[in-house]
């Protein structure tokens, strides 16, 4: 299964018209990216859709393991929700980091936070890294 990139990820894909447009910057096993949700992101009104805060997390802890180990995908996604919900309007802060794993299973984690600092979701996921066409296991 090729997992080379078509720019076309709901997520982080620049040529989906209708996606998130997330844009991370990566460390050593971790991914961050800022985020404004907009009316057409809305669950309740004034608030954010769980689902897409799921998405929100799920893409960062992708992209933390991407930065650690190459390409994952998700196995197992847990999310919490805290406070009243996620704002729109607001910038958020999206921070992914990768917390352990043994073999192709990456453990990792993320937070959504307001400009202020404030914790409105978390995540902790399960990853398994994509093998290279042609190679083993790792």
């Amino acid at each position: 299964m090729p997992y080379e990139s078509d720019h076309y990820c709901f997520a982080c894909g620049a040529a989906n018209p209708i996606g998130l447009h997330l844009r991370f910057t990566y460390a050593d096993g971790t991914a961050e990216a800022l985020f404004t949700a907009e009316r057409a992101h809305q669950g309740y009104p004034g608030i954010m859709h769980g689902g897409l805060v799921a998405t929100l997390l799920d893409e960062a802890m992708a992209h933390a393991a991407i930065a650690a180990h190459g390409a994952a995908v998700t196995g197992d996604l847990h999310v919490r929700m805290r406070g009243q919900g996620v704002p729109l309007g607001r910038p958020l802060r999206l921070q992914g980091r990768v917390t352990g794993g043994r073999g192709r299973l990456v453990l990792t984690a993320a937070t959504l936070r307001d400009e202020e600092g404030r914790l409105l979701a978390q995540a902790e996921g399960k990853f398994m890294v994509v093998p290279e066409e042609g190679a083993s296991s790792r």
